[in-house]
């Protein structure tokens, strides 16, 4: 089994890994938050503290990031979009989640993102991260039901 590296990721990258988006994460971004999955990809790269990929064998898995919320509260925004080849290279892409959750917890004090209730890999896999879940609520441009979920630091 091929380990995955963990590269910085650019915004010159974002067209390629745009095409290879997984059909979930497309659904969440556009039907759900309104906008295209290039302009979130792209500014999700760009806003972010620590922009990375994960590629196993050449492709990228996925890619993701931390972006600051609030820096009053230490809160910080975890992201990541899979690719159309996360289910093939799951082992790799899983060995490696654990510790980028926690080099965030060492950058934010609390993590806060929002996932689409339809997104149920996502979902089971933040659970397997740790991440806490709050009942599902009108979110985003088209006032879809998400969770919020959140990770404090242990102080």
């Amino acid at each position: 089994m091929a380990g995955a590296d963990v590269l910085p990721v650019t915004v010159d990258e974002v067209p390629a890994i745009t095409r290879i988006v997984r059909q979930a994460d497309i659904d969440e971004i556009t039907e759900a938050l309104g906008i295209p999955v290039e302009r979130a990809l792209y500014e999700a790269v760009q806003g972010s503290l620590n922009a990375r990929k994960i590629v196993v064998n050449g492709e990228v898995v996925a890619v993701f990031g931390d972006a600051v919320y609030s820096l009053l509260g230490s809160v910080g925004v975890p992201w990541l979009i899979s690719t159309i080849h996360v289910e093939k290279h799951a082992k790799a892409f899983l060995k490696v989640c654990k510790p980028e959750v926690q080099g965030m917890l060492t950058r934010h004090q609390n993590l806060l993102n929002y996932v689409d209730v339809r997104n149920t890999a996502a979902i089971r896999w933040l659970k397997w991260l740790g991440f806490s879940f709050g009942p599902a609520a009108p979110y985003g441009a088209r006032r879809f039901l998400f969770h919020p979920f959140t990770m404090n630091r242990e102080n």
